[in-house]
């Protein structure tokens, strides 16, 4: 199994290590909702906020504004804000590649690649029980880049990973929803079951309907009724 922080390291500008650990803290509180989408981000007020100056801040920035989880406002950046737009096709990308991913799972995953899997459900489970909402999402993200990683396609785990932090600015809705980390549990246990019997064709199904699920919620729209899985 390709390891994930290998494939995708950081970033670290070039005799700049400040400025990386400050993208790295930056990028964790824009995540974790610190600073939802929006939210001005000024040089001065982060440098303090980190304890720094304001050159590793702009170099951070500079950054995260390439990888669009920020953008220019005049002088300030701002927390993207993704539209309906952005929101839709975020996710038609991320079917395509996810269900590409369980695919060459199934194909590639060592019996190493799947306990892992059901080890990080658990972990998910554990995490929702004592009510911490910061390390459910993060073990939710990391279910399914393990799945790309098992799947032994480098580039393909690079575009999931840049995709997953598209949808992290919007997973607040998902932890404020009646019922929605639950049923990520069930979903996610759903696509664990088929991919230990290696069953393509059901991982596939499993998959496409946990995305849509999720980008239904985004965007407002009804939800399809569960036996619409073949």
């Amino acid at each position: 199994m390709l390891d994930i922080e290998t494939v995708t390291a950081g970033w670290q500008a070039p005799g700049m290590a400040l400025g990386s650990t400050v993208y790295e803290r930056l990028k964790a509180d824009i995540f974790s909702l610190e600073f939802t989408q929006g939210t001005t981000l000024q040089e001065i007020e982060l440098g303090q906020r980190y304890g720094v100056s304001r050159t590793p801040v702009r170099e951070a920035l500079r950054h995260l504004l390439d990888e669009g989880l920020v953008t220019r406002d005049g002088r300030f950046y701002r927390v993207t804000e993704l539209t309906s737009t952005d929101i839709r096709d975020i996710y038609e990308v991320r079917e395509a590649l996810e269900t590409t991913a369980v695919r060459l799972c199934i194909e590639r995953a060592d019996d190493q690649a799947m306990a892992k899997l059901s080890a990080q459900v658990e972990d998910q489970s554990a995490a929702l029980v004592r009510h911490d909402l910061a390390a459910f999402a993060g073990l939710d993200s990391m279910f399914h880049l393990t799945i790309a990683a098992a799947a032994q396609n480098a580039f393909l785990l690079r575009q999931l990973v840049s995709t997953h932090d598209k949808v992290r600015l919007v997973r607040g809705r998902e932890v404020v929803t009646p019922g929605w980390v639950e049923r990520a549990i069930v979903e996610h246990k759903r696509i664990l079951s088929a991919l230990h019997r290696r069953d393509a064709a059901v991982a596939d199904a499993e998959m496409r309907y946990h995305i849509h699920s999720f980008a239904r919620l985004h965007l407002g729209l009804p939800q399809e009724p569960i036996s619409t899985l073949g």
